[in-house]
């Protein structure tokens, strides 16, 4: 079995929500829910948030480099729940976030929209960070000068 490097840290802000579904009249408790590489986080439900929730709940994901698997280690599922307390907790709406971009530019601040089977369910607001283990790579602007007058005197 093979061991997967660990590239660094993304850490993920779930801050607000809007827009989201609600199946009934009453204010409903809904708490977000985000998931990278098999491992899932959970926000505390927002008592009578309703439909435009805040959380400010701060998740810390290992982002993997695993030959094979990058592309599932790529998404960041997000979701939205209506916190039940007798029974089940109902999806009020998920989305999934391509996080390369993000590991190369090192932020992500945005709206991710909401989706069921029903349609557009809402949006999730994100602030990612990367922080990478490694140092990175050098992007030397190419030099002025030709090679033969870089350490040649006048």
């Amino acid at each position: 079995m093979t061991q997967s490097k660990e590239l660094g840290t993304l850490v993920v802000v779930v801050l607000k929500a809007r827009h989201l579904h609600q199946p009934s009249f009453y204010k409903q408790d809904p708490y977000a829910q985000a998931a990278l590489s098999g491992q899932t986080q959970r926000t505390k439900p927002d008592p009578k948030g309703g439909q435009h929730p805040v959380w400010d709940d701060e998740f810390r994901f290992p982002v993997l480099a695993d030959p094979g698997k990058d592309q599932v280690n790529r998404k960041l599922e997000v979701s939205c729940w209506k916190d039940e307390a007798r029974s089940e907790d109902k999806l009020l709406g998920k989305g999934v976030v391509d996080i390369e971009s993000t590991l190369k530019t090192g932020e992500f601040d945005d709206w991710v929209q909401l989706e069921t089977s029903g349609g557009a369910r809402g949006e999730l607001y994100l602030e990612m960070t990367f922080y990478a283990n490694a140092p990175p790579p050098l992007n030397r602007r190419p030099t002025k000068l030709k090679p033969s007058d870089r350490l040649s005197r006048p």
